[in-house]
């Protein structure tokens, strides 16, 4: 998800709000391997918070909210073992933390990129499932768990499927293997973990597919662009054929490109790369286009120091036009300050 707008003030609203550590409740294991041991004893599956308890708010709301309440710990430990990964900034709850270091391997491994995130995983570690905060107490969020328990699963078993068909089959089988896996990743809903299965098989439509004469390699990319599993060669391939944007592609590597900002230059080098395909043509997805000139104005407004840029951005997303009353409030304030 891009930094817009909408994420950056819903944070700091949770952050303001919430100032007290979030204690988890009781029924939650701290220890990783240890909460593996009693699920694979107890035949169950892991539920995984990975949580900033002392100063995360959107962490604490969801504690208050949902885990504090009998009516999700009894739904839960039905089918799972509760997990809570702690990441903490104050230095005396960082010591009662049972194996820091391991709780850093688990979030390099699981590709943890916020807080909270909820990962329902097997007892030998196999993701099916993520969930993240959302409002409406253990009456909106047992339901959602549910269902993903029933879908993930099923996803998952369906990718497996697909992925073995594609590496045991040759010639023409495999060309008709890789089409059910494109369909497959197509079909999956937005972020299926499942999906990542089909990465690897996918990405092969690449090589095998290399002048794109059979329209493999450009749906390849189009696929892992939109999936959010793009790469540097992905990237490369996307702007070489469709350098215009006239299939999208363009529009969706810069999207991918200010997904993976991380500093100043980072920034700077996105916004070069906006401009460009400004300079190309219409972008073809409202949503994506909205997004990118809103982040782009929140960028030079806040960070970069660069008015007149920032500007510039903030017209370009009033025109393009949003139902975001907030997003539209702020780009005001840009445009008139």
């Amino acid at each position: 998800m891009l930094f817009s707008l909408r994420a950056a003030t819903l944070s700091l609203a949770g952050i303001v709000a919430l100032v007290a550590p979030a204690v988890a409740s009781e029924g939650w294991i701290a220890d990783f391997d240890e909460a593996v041991k009693i699920a694979k004893a107890e035949k169950k599956d892991l539920f995984v918070d990975f949580t900033g308890s002392d100063w995360c708010g959107w962490c604490k709301k969801l504690d208050a909210e949902v885990f504090s309440h009998e009516q999700f710990l009894t739904a839960a430990k039905k089918s799972f073992v509760l997990v809570a990964l702690d990441f903490p900034r104050d230095e005396a709850i960082k010591a009662k933390v049972p194996n820091p270091k391991r709780n850093d391997e688990l979030s390099k491994k699981y590709n943890i990129e916020g807080f909270p995130t909820l990962l329902l995983m097997t007892a030998d570690g196999e993701v099916f499932g993520q969930m993240g905060y959302m409002p409406g107490g253990p009456e909106a969020f047992v339901p959602a768990m549910d269902e993903l328990v029933k879908t993930g699963k099923k996803e998952l078993s369906d990718a497996k499927v697909l992925v073995e068909a594609f590496t045991q089959a040759e010639g023409d089988a495999k060309l008709a293997a890789w089409d059910k896996l494109a369909e497959g990743l197509e079909g999956a809903k937005e972020g299926s973990v499942a999906a990542k299965l089909y990465v690897a098989s996918i990405r092969a439509a690449m090589e095998f597919d290399k002048d794109n004469k059979g329209g493999r390699k450009l749906r390849a990319v189009k696929l892992l662009l939109k999936s959010g599993n793009g790469d540097d060669a992905t990237f490369a391939a996307g702007r070489e054929l469709d350098p215009k944007n006239e299939n999208g592609l363009l529009e969706l590597c810069v999207k991918a490109q200010f997904n993976s900002v991380r500093d100043d230059d980072g920034a700077k080098a996105a916004l070069t790369a906006l401009d460009a395909l400004a300079a190309a043509g219409p972008i073809k997805d409202k949503a994506v286009a909205f997004d990118l000139h809103v982040t782009a104005a929140y960028w030079c407004s806040q960070f970069l120091n660069d008015s007149d840029r920032a500007k510039k951005y903030a017209a370009k997303a009033k025109e393009i036009g949003t139902d975001d009353a907030r997003a539209l409030e702020f780009l005001d304030s840009i445009l008139n300050g």
